[in-house]
């Protein structure tokens, strides 16, 4: 079962040591994603973004990290999704996708956008099966998505 919780003194190590490649090498950045500790610190120095640990059956799983702004409250961004490299068979993207949705429709979020970077056709795949929609907007990062929840 999926649970997601908030990165803490508990887990920050251990959200700092999932890895995304199977050399076991946590880069500045690794292809498509930052090095979970860069984000973290990151979510310290702005109140917007919320970091999280994606756990299945009390296994850490992942991390993920979203911003919502009080003045845009019904719009979450996710800014950071991966899961370690160890877990990336049986579904688990697509539940710990599913269950996040779900969890930010419950705090009352409407559009969740992401910003998917034009190489990372895994991410774009996984999105797309969740019917996110190009708004067709394109950034430096990636291209924009979007879906109503």
């Amino acid at each position: 079962m999926i649970k997601i919780k908030a990165v803490d003194d508990e887990n920050v190590l251990d959200v700092c040591e999932l890895k995304t490649n199977q050399d076991d090498i946590c880069a500045v950045r690794e292809r498509h994603s930052y090095c979970n500790a860069i984000s973290i610190a990151e979510a310290k120095y702005h109140s917007e973004l919320y970091p999280n640990a994606i756990y299945n059956n009390n296994v850490l799983i992942g991390f993920f990290m979203y911003q919502r702004t009080e003045n845009h409250a019904e719009t979450a961004i996710i800014c950071r999704l991966m899961l370690d490299d160890r877990f990336r068979h049986n579904r688990f993207e697509e539940k710990a996708l599913e269950h996040i949705l779900r969890g930010l429709k419950i705090q009352g979020v409407k559009e969740v956008i992401v910003i998917i970077d034009t190489a990372n056709e895994n991410a774009k795949k996984l999105y797309l099966s969740f019917d996110f929609q190009f708004t067709g907007k394109i950034d430096k990062a990636g291209y924009c998505y979007k879906l109503e929840i």
